[in-house]
């Protein structure tokens, strides 16, 4: 586990795929480890932050990534250096290749479920999976960071002294493995050095 520099295997050829779970006092997190991310990384970035159906949250992350920002539909092929944001209220799910919406979740009072996303994440994509979480309330993301990583995934953590809620990113270092445990800066730079951009 690093709580310091970025991870140095280098692994630019495969074909990661990155979610991204926070929830109160995350959207300042994720915009800075957004403008970290270069405009060509090689994945696709999903983020799923709690939030009520009226949420702006894509219109408020495209003021400091360079990367293309969308709000995620159901039945989505996911593309590389693009973010794609779950709809306020939403839960989102990966099979099949592509990104699923949905209204329903079985066992999860949150929307949407971060554990969902990170679970069906590690089904899809094992050890490509790269699971994040950074400021938020409670455990949302505690479980399915597990089956990240019992899938040979990855996941990192905000650092709980910068996140302006630890509850989240500390549930998930006493129940996990984490590869990295950095401010959200720092985050950013660790995607970039294990994901690398097109050759």
């Amino acid at each position: 586990m690093d709580k310091t520099s970025p991870d140095s295997e280098t692994h630019a050829q495969e074909n990661f795929i990155v979610a991204i779970g926070a929830s109160a006092g995350g959207l300042p997190a994720v915009k800075e480890l957004l403008a970290e991310l270069p405009p060509d990384l090689n994945a696709p970035v999903v983020i799923a932050i709690h939030s009520e159906p009226a949420s702006i949250l894509r219109q408020a992350l495209e003021f400091r990534s360079p990367l293309n920002i969308k709000t995620a539909e159901d039945g989505e092929t996911l593309e590389k250096s693009t973010v794609y944001v779950v709809p306020g209220a939403k839960h989102a799910f990966f099979g099949g290749g592509q990104l699923r919406i949905s209204s329903v979740v079985r066992d999860s009072g949150f929307r949407p479920s971060i554990d969902a996303l990170f679970m069906t994440m590690a089904a899809e994509y094992g050890e490509r999976a790269i699971g994040v979480i950074l400021s938020g309330l409670l455990q949302d993301g505690m479980r399915g960071a597990q089956v990240v990583h019992d899938m040979g995934g990855r996941t990192i953590v905000q650092d709980p002294a910068e996140a302006l809620h630890d509850s989240m990113p500390n549930s998930v270092i006493r129940s996990d493995h984490p590869k990295a445990i950095l401010s959200a800066t720092e985050l950013g730079h660790w995607l970039t050095s294990v994901i690398g951009t097109p050759a």
